[in-house]
């Protein structure tokens, strides 16, 4: 169950990031192959930026508590 956690909006954040890379790849007329790396692509890089933010966020929380 503690797995589920932290997975669940992991998955969500990349399933958000590939739905809106891939939407605009589908704009520019990239073709389906194309658009599925354009997607995933997006997709990790916003879990990347998410999870860097929520560190960041957490560790200046942590300190100013002290």
């Amino acid at each position: 169950m503690g797995i589920l956690v932290f997975a669940v909006p992991a998955l969500l954040v990349v399933v958000l990031g590939y739905a809106v890379g891939h939407t605009v790849a589908g704009w520019f007329g990239a073709s389906a192959a194309a658009g599925e790396a354009v997607g995933w692509t997006t997709g990790l890089a916003l879990l990347v930026v998410v999870v860097a933010g929520m560190s960041r966020w957490w560790r200046r929380r942590r300190r100013s508590s002290r």
